[in-house]
């Protein structure tokens, strides 16, 4: 009898498995002199181990469905750990993860087609009634003992009659082990492990992923060492003026320190900078100068994974990145194995060979991070280095020796500084990879003596780059007095930014002030995708020729957005994000220094409640409120000392709970539980309320959009299909998406449910629901939409 692992296309189990062990272990990497990579090999040949049954191949075949019994994943991580425990005395591995190494393999196995769950439970699937199924499923096997010993003999891997023979006794080993890696071991036994585990499991579901999906391998690419200053001598003119001979300064002050560094004990960098003085550019120069160094020394070449906080900036970023990287001779018909963009809005394509490869093969090559340089979110790299979804974990052994770069890195939640700080000093230990962070403020994620600044003298140029005065007015105000507020600080002929901290205080300064001002903008998260790009776009535009905009936003203009205005007033907030809002004024010294100024307001809402604390915690800005009282006016190139004052008073009165628990439940493997503190808690993005998307059938686009969605939905055919064809139109479809929060019930703002998650608009009754200028109306009620 043949058996087959899948029939799109047929392969024969025995050439998946084959190809899964080989695939795994060229993906693992772990930095000891251990032959770990032996135990990846050995995962990939065993993971489908349960496929022989007949009941699988009848269920895959679509001949019946047995059940349960067609289930392979438990009875393949009994015979792992079996052969584990079999071949660890042949391998050069330490004693005591040797000992584990039979526990850790199953728990890996068991989950290769799902998101990690908790070890401690892991033992309940060690009982009588689980165990008679397995039993059930080897008394299949020894019908076609013949032929699938054939195989096994071929793969050198245990009998049938062995693994039975000793199925007792591997299931009381892993029993015994879960008892004592719930005991105390050393912590860094356990950071060993819990490092280790990740790496084995991502190495395996890429490689059975890519094995199933016929994805073929990329070529790494080289990229020249001086590929920045090749698009620099390209794209720009030598100016004499004095911010660009500011940030030249930097950028030869940073590339030249890559010479000197100590790549061997040092690994952890920041790159502490004012805002506007080219820390993209900069940043990215040291990253491939340094990828030069580490190919030099270690022999292996490190991707650049640039993360950033927001997908606002993402595209922006990307487009710089790949323009300094088209100058590559071969990029053109190469470009993603270059750069990849990836956040959940990114087109979905991949280019190479002058081809680009089919939707499904391309987003397996996305999500695994396949390519020199990287672009993405917070979220994506962060929940993939403290993750548990089986999804975001399959890159992680691409993040494994590569240069991560934190750009906006105040951004990182506080009470996960701790946690952060540990998980990274982790990954550059055990998985060789070198950090960045890169920030006009630099928050204390890492001590003193573990992070390394490459920016000399760096006082020198927030000395010099003092483009505004912060001014604080932090008396009381409602909203209705804000108009009367900036009347007095308005002066013709002049820009202006107002930056609140709700959406809802935004659109009613927003129409406050349109009674009485011209060339009045609205910028935030309540817009459509489509009209955020447009607006911004416009707003740019005006402000390059001179015009005079007023800009009513939210926190969405903080970072990375290229905007400069003369005057900005910011709603009371952490102190860091006040610094990046002043970043947008007077940002390119075009007025003279320190001839921009920054107001800071402290609004409440009609309850006397701070509007700050609907966003942030009360301590955040609590503690800026502190600090700004005591002080009347303050000029830019004094900010870097505010701010410093400012994240101390964070790690005196912070609390860290979160995070130390958080870690704690990495190294217990506790993933994902229900009744305690696991890797699942952590959330980089954490939400007040629940959030519903929404399609606007905003124009002809949007209707062309929503027709196909309808029609991949409605259609007949596998799973896989209508999967296949939603990417194909996800970037469109995501366009005409606003996201709604909501505190409580959806039928407080439609007065029915959202059936499947996903409220739609159609055109004849956008008017009700959306405004073109502020976007989303937030004040429905019994307003009846039609609802997924």
């Amino acid at each position: 009898m043949e058996f087959y692992s899948h029939l799109d296309p047929k392969t024969l189990l025995i050439d998946h498995l084959r190809e899964v062990a080989e695939r795994a272990q060229n993906y693992f990497y772990f930095n000891s002199k251990e032959d770990l990579n032996k135990i990846a090999y050995l995962l990939g040949l065993t993971h489908d181990f349960g496929k022989y049954t007949t009941y699988f191949q009848d269920r895959l075949h679509g001949r019946k469905d047995p059940g349960k019994l067609a289930d392979h994943g438990f009875i393949s991580s009994l015979y792992t750990a079996y052969t584990l425990s079999k071949a660890k005395e042949k391998l050069n591995i330490g004693e005591e993860l040797k000992e584990f190494l039979p526990l850790i393999s199953s728990f890996v196995v068991y989950h290769h087609h799902l998101d990690l769950t908790d070890l401690d439970n892991f033992d309940a699937h060690l009982e009588e009634d689980y165990l008679e199924k397995v039993k059930a499923q080897i008394e299949n096997m020894k019908e076609n003992r013949q032929d699938i010993e054939k195989d096994l003999v071929e793969l050198g891997l245990p009998t049938i009659e062995e693994f039975e023979q000793n199925l007792n006794k591997i299931v009381d080993e892993i029993k015994r082990l879960l008892y004592k890696y719930k005991n105390p071991l050393l912590e860094k036994e356990k950071e060993k492990i819990s490092i280790l585990t990740l790496a084995l499991f991502s190495a395996l579901i890429d490689a059975d992923k890519k094995s199933a999906g016929k994805v073929k391998e990329i070529d790494r690419k080289s990229i020249p060492e001086n590929i920045v200053e090749i698009h620099k001598s390209r794209k720009f003119k030598n100016s004499n003026d004095e911010i660009n001979k500011l940030r030249e300064e930097i950028f030869e002050n940073i590339t030249k320190k890559v010479e000197s560094l100590d790549i061997e004990n040092k690994k952890i960098f920041s790159l502490t900078a004012p805002t506007g003085s080219g820390k993209t550019l900069t940043g990215f120069a040291f990253a491939v100068k340094l990828r030069k160094k580490i190919e030099e020394k270690y022999n292996y070449t490190p991707r650049i994974i640039y993360s950033l906080p927001f997908i606002s900036i993402i595209d922006q970023n990307y487009k710089i990145l790949y323009e300094v990287l088209s100058n590559i001779e071969n990029f053109e018909g190469n470009s993603s194995t270059y750069i990849i963009g990836h956040h959940h809005l990114s087109n979905i394509e991949y280019e190479e060979g002058n081809e680009f490869e089919e939707v499904e093969k391309a987003l397996s090559l996305i999500e695994s991070w396949e390519s020199e340089v990287i672009v993405t979110t917070f979220v994506q790299l962060l929940h993939s280095v403290i993750g548990f979804k089986n999804k975001f974990l399959k890159k992680y052994h691409n993040i494994a020796r590569s240069i991560i770069i934190l750009d906006e890195a105040q951004n990182v939640p506080a009470e996960y500084w701790e946690l952060i700080r540990r998980v990274f000093k982790l990954m550059t230990q055990y998985l060789n990879c070198y950090i960045i962070l890169m920030t006009a403020t630099r928050p204390l994620i890492f001590h003193e003596n573990e992070i390394e600044e490459i920016l000399d003298q760096k006082e020198k140029y927030f000395r010099s780059l003092s483009r505004v005065i912060l001014k604080p007015r932090l008396e009381e105000r409602k909203i209705p007095d804000f108009l009367t507020l900036f009347e007095e600080i308005y002066k013709p002929g002049k820009s202006y930014l107002i930056v609140t901290n709700t959406i809802n205080s935004s659109i009613d300064i927003y129409k406050l002030l349109k009674e009485k001002f011209k060339n009045l903008y609205y910028l935030s998260a309540n817009l459509i995708s489509k009209h955020k790009l447009e607006r911004i776009n416009d707003i740019k535009s005006k402000l390059e020729n001179g015009e005079k905009v007023i800009l009513v936003s939210t926190q969405v203009v903080e970072a990375g957005v290229d905007l400069d205005f003369d005057i900005t007033i910011r709603d009371l907030g952490p102190l860091d994000s006040i610094v990046q809002v002043a970043g947008r004024c007077n940002r390119n010294l075009k007025k003279g220094k320190n001839s921009g100024e920054v107001y800071v307001l402290n609004l409440k809402d009609e309850k006397n409640r701070s509007l700050s604390t609907y966003v942030y915690s009360q301590i955040l800005p609590s503690i800026s409120k502190t600090i700004l009282e005591e002080i009347n006016e303050i000029e830019e190139a004094k900010f870097l000392e505010l701010v410093d004052q400012y994240f101390k008073r964070i790690r005196e009165i912070k609390s860290f709970e979160d995070s130390e628990k958080i870690f704690q439940a990495l190294l217990d493997l506790r993933f994902f539980s229900k009744n305690e503190s696991s890797v699942s808690s952590f959330n980089v993005i954490q939400e007040k309320g629940t959030i519903y998307p929404v399609f606007i059938e905003w124009d002809e686009d949007a209707k062309n959009t929503w027709k196909k969605y309808k029609e991949i939905i409605e259609m007949e055919g596998e799973i896989w299909e209508k999967k296949k064809r939603l990417l194909e139109i996800k970037r469109q479809f995501e366009d005409y998406i606003v996201n709604v929060r909501v505190q409580g019930s959806i039928n407080e703002i439609f007065g029915m449910i959202f059936e499947k998650g996903l409220g739609y608009v159609p055109h004849e009754k956008v008017q009700d629901f959306y405004d073109e200028e502020t976007g989303f109306k937030k004040d429905l009620k019994n307003v009846s939409a039609l609802i997924l």
